[in-house]
């Protein structure tokens, strides 16, 4: 875990550097806004990624090494464990002098209390805790258990100092206002009318810029913004907020720092490039922000809400899976074997109340699937329901097992048949849902290639969906979680396509509704 300091951060001269030592993409960097610094138009983002996985830190540097130079985190990604990951690397890095500091644009966010600062901040303040009007604590919005949040000037200067603390740095090139909408969301749902509420929101945001401006002065943090998910919405919703409104109150006041917005934009969300938002419906919130040289980073581009579902934007092999009446009888038939061993050899071994009845209610996944196997929207909820939930529990259910299983013939037998039916099962239905998102993302590729150039149509989807953002006039950089090797190599390969001209008129002629 990166303990010592790094000095210094990124600057024009250092990141023009970097840029230049990457000729086959250098054409390809951009500007980021009036910060002045020159980045890669595809950022590391590292939203699930966590220091104690090796695989993560590998893929970090090898997007350096391959000429990323951008690198997006918050405080509450992994709790923390992201940015101690960057903090790790980048220490790595500089001591055998593969980068220098001033070279790589780190940004960073707070706003939310999860995991550690829900834990400490929950311990002081009860749900239900009347606290004194104007304090940092009196502006918590509760927003669900086990996630509050808060933009006041008190919390984010603890929160920049643990966020320096797990990235071992001296600055922050970037910092964020994570998702400060949550605050009128809760407001509303509170019953709060509407006005006061915005008139509220937009108050709390300018006493953060005023904060966020002292830390500025004192060297912490070298640039500050918003990261909103309602930035792209239609100017009448309740929760937008307002680009235009934060803007010129902003330089009405004086705070010159704010440099950097973050939003979602993808294939099937474009409401940042289309929907006319800011000056009395005339503007979209990229069209402001290209006029006000704010610097653009794009979040969510391969994971899109669409047709109320998530969609991956990613290419899928093709799986061989039995038919669809077999896989049903094949839940059927696991349903009866749990049936049968906890009507049978389950009453043979030795276990503790507790345990029996624990091992009884996890060995009912034949149960649970029977009739709604293939109902599930995509691929990744079934992935979610497998690794989150089945995979878990069928894990504790045979190690409370195991040890008497193998003194028990009776019983080792059946659990180990059930092992073999399971697996069985959870390969072919996976391979129904690679083969179904497979098929979407062929005729996602069918509707995008009719508006593309023919030089365009063997990328791959991820490279088409990136493509298309980092042509926008005025998008920095598009922020990809590549948590792997082989999704560095996709992401960075197809940076070697030139972006495309006149791209406006592309994106209102797909239509993947």
């Amino acid at each position: 875990m990166a303990t010592s300091v790094i000095q210094g951060f990124a600057t024009s001269e250092g990141t023009e550097r970097f840029r230049d030592r990457f000729p086959e993409i250098s054409a390809e960097f951009n500007r980021l806004g009036r910060t002045g610094l020159f980045c890669a138009p595809v950022g590391f983002g590292t939203y699930r990624c966590d220091y104690r996985i090796a695989e993560h830190q590998a893929a970090l540097a090898k997007a350096i090494r391959m000429g990323v130079n951008l690198i997006d985190t918050s405080a509450n990604y992994t709790n923390g464990n992201a940015e101690r990951m960057i903090g790790e690397r980048m220490l790595a890095m500089i001591l055998s002098t593969e980068i220098k500091r001033d070279e790589i644009i780190i940004v960073s966010k707070g706003g939310y209390i999860q995991g550690e600062n829900y834990e400490r901040i929950a311990a002081i303040v009860g749900d239900d805790t009347d606290l004194e009007a104007g304090s940092e604590m009196n502006e918590l919005v509760r927003y669900a258990k086990g996630l509050w949040h808060s933009i006041h000037p008190d919390f984010l200067e603890d929160q920049i100092t643990r966020s320096l603390e797990r990235l071992g740095l001296e600055t922050i090139d970037v910092y964020l206002l994570h998702n400060p909408e949550y605050y009128i969301q809760w407001a509303i749902k509170d019953r709060m009318p509407e006005d006061e509420a915005r008139e509220i929101y937009e108050s709390r945001i300018q006493k953060a810029f005023a904060h966020l401006e002292t830390e500025v002065e004192s060297g912490r943090i070298k640039w500050y913004g918003i990261s909103s998910n309602t930035f792209p919405k239609p100017e009448e919703a309740v929760d937008r907020t307002s680009l235009e409104k934060i803007f010129k109150a902003s330089e009405e006041s004086g705070r010159s720092h704010f440099g950097v917005i973050q939003f979602p934009m993808n294939l099937y969300e474009r409401g940042g490039l289309l929907e006319k938002n800011q000056e009395k419906s005339s503007k979209s919130v990229t069209e402001f922000a290209r006029e006000h040289d704010l610097g653009m980073l794009i979040n969510r581009p391969l994971n899109a809400f669409g047709n109320k579902q998530l969609i991956r934007l990613a290419d899928y092999p093709t799986r061989e899976y039995p038919p669809v009446q077999e896989i049903a009888d094949l839940v059927h038939d696991l349903k009866l074997q749990e049936e049968e061993f906890k009507n049978g050899a389950l009453k043979d071994i030795s276990l503790s109340p507790e345990a029996y009845e624990a091992v009884k209610k996890l060995l009912s996944v034949g149960e649970a699937l029977e009739g709604k196997w293939d109902k599930l929207p995509t691929l990744d909820e079934w992935r979610d329901l497998l690794y989150s939930v089945f995979k878990p529990r069928l894990q504790y259910a045979f190690d409370l097992l195991r040890e008497a299983a193998k003194a028990t013939p009776n019983v080792f037998t059946p659990l180990s048949d059930y092992a073999e039916s399971m697996d069985g099962l959870m390969e072919h239905i996976t391979n129904y849902y690679t083969s179904l998102a497979s098929e979407r993302s062929q005729q996602i590729h069918d509707v995008i290639d009719e508006a593309l150039p023919l030089q365009y149509h063997e990328l791959s989807l991820s490279q088409k969906s990136i493509l298309l953002l980092r042509s926008v006039e005025g998008i920095s950089s598009v922020l990809v979680g590549m948590r792997s090797d082989d999704y560095v190599d996709d992401v960075i390969y197809g940076l070697q396509a030139r972006r495309i001209e006149e791209v406006e008129d592309i994106w209102k002629r797909i239509d993947l509704t």
